[in-house]
């Protein structure tokens, strides 16, 4: 198996929020709590860019960039990433789109356009003198694997005399339908992401569970014992729960007997925290009440944490939104630099 060297970093406010959100976007949340480590995103870059753009990309200096650039209508079917990066020495972006329908967006080409029109326009309010090159990358974990145009004139009927009149770019698209398990699985990158890919790939498939687990024992195990694995764990589980429920619980606990006793441990694991979430499950009445009073109080704690006491104004904001504004908040929590960015009417940019 191929190893990567980076290794999961959660630091306890991301995985509170990562936590929090898990529950009304599983996919969404999941993506971020993983890609908005700079090194497991570079790790994502290094696998799916061009091993010539790579080459003059310096992914040392990768960091993540504030805001959001999604279309409101749009944010249960798309969410967004941009990074600043050196290349070739000079300032670029590399914005990566995560894509969750269950087929490709014949129109993704043209969203993206828009998308870095608006980056390119936030830049220049800012005062920039010359545009930053864009690389747009698509991670797509559709069933059916993508099926649209990647290139941005593929959607046109071009006639060769209008060509240079006709905006011309491509995306770069990690279609996770078209890989099989086993690529992967030996992916060079860490524990981590292989395991987040693999989960994105095959978690919503019809496949058993348990047979899943076993194909990814080596993936879990490694992940176990890298620095903060337990906490990263914690979070795939988290997710294959809120993806699958609570219907294979039996199936996972019977499959731990099959396995070796080190790989037992691991499935036992498992089997313990679906049961714990199951327990919670039960409890309907208050639930989902409940769940918005702790995603507020997690918010109100990382913002102070971040930004020191919260003027009154803002902490009633925080206590009477619902769960889309306190998930919106969240995300834009990652990597605001103020308050105005977080609690911004509009979305960042």
């Amino acid at each position: 198996m191929v190893m990567g060297s980076g290794s999961p970093s959660l630091p306890g406010g991301e995985f509170a929020l990562a936590w929090a959100a898990m529950t009304a976007a599983p996919h969404d949340a999941l993506f971020k709590a993983t890609f908005s480590q700079v090194e497991l995103a570079a790790e994502e870059l290094r696998c799916v860019l061009p091993p010539e753009l790579v080459a003059q990309m310096d992914l040392g200096s990768l960091a993540l960039a504030a805001g959001s650039f999604v279309d409101e209508a749009l944010r249960e079917q798309h969410t967004d990433l941009l990074y600043s990066v050196r290349l070739a020495g000079r300032p670029a972006r590399v914005y990566v789109l995560f894509e969750h329908q269950s087929s490709g967006d014949t129109w993704m080409a043209l969203r993206l356009l828009k998308y870095m029109l608006r980056i390119w326009e936030a830049g220049v309010a800012d005062g920039a003198e010359r545009l930053p090159v864009i690389v747009p990358v698509v991670l797509h974990h559709g069933d059916a694997g993508w099926r649209a145009a990647t290139c941005f004139e593929g959607l046109f009927e071009l006639p060769a005399e209008a060509a240079e009149f006709t905006p011309r770019f491509r995306f770069v698209l990690d279609d996770l339908a078209v890989h099989s398990e086993a690529a992967l699985r030996e992916r060079a990158a860490s524990a981590f992401t292989r395991l987040v890919l693999s989960a994105l790939q095959q978690v919503r498939s019809e496949r058993g569970l348990a047979e899943l687990l076993r194909g990814w024992v080596g993936m879990i195990r490694e992940l176990q014992a890298a620095p903060d694995g337990a906490r990263a764990l914690r979070l795939v589980f988290r997710y294959i729960f809120e993806v699958r429920g609570a219907e294979e619980r039996g199936i996972i606990e019977a499959t731990a007997s099959e396995l070796s006793r080190e790989s037992e441990e691991i499935m036992e694991t498992i089997a313990q925290y679906l049961r714990r979430e199951g327990r919670q499950e039960g409890r309907q009445e208050g639930r989902q009440e409940g769940r918005q009073e702790g995603e507020r109080s997690i918010v109100v704690r990382m913002l102070q944490r971040r930004f020191g006491e919260l003027p009154g104004a803002l902490r009633e904001r925080v206590e009477a939104a619902d769960s889309r504004q306190l998930e919106r908040w969240s995300d834009r929590l990652l990597a605001a630099s103020s308050l105005d960015e977080v609690f911004a009417e509009a979305p960042t940019q």
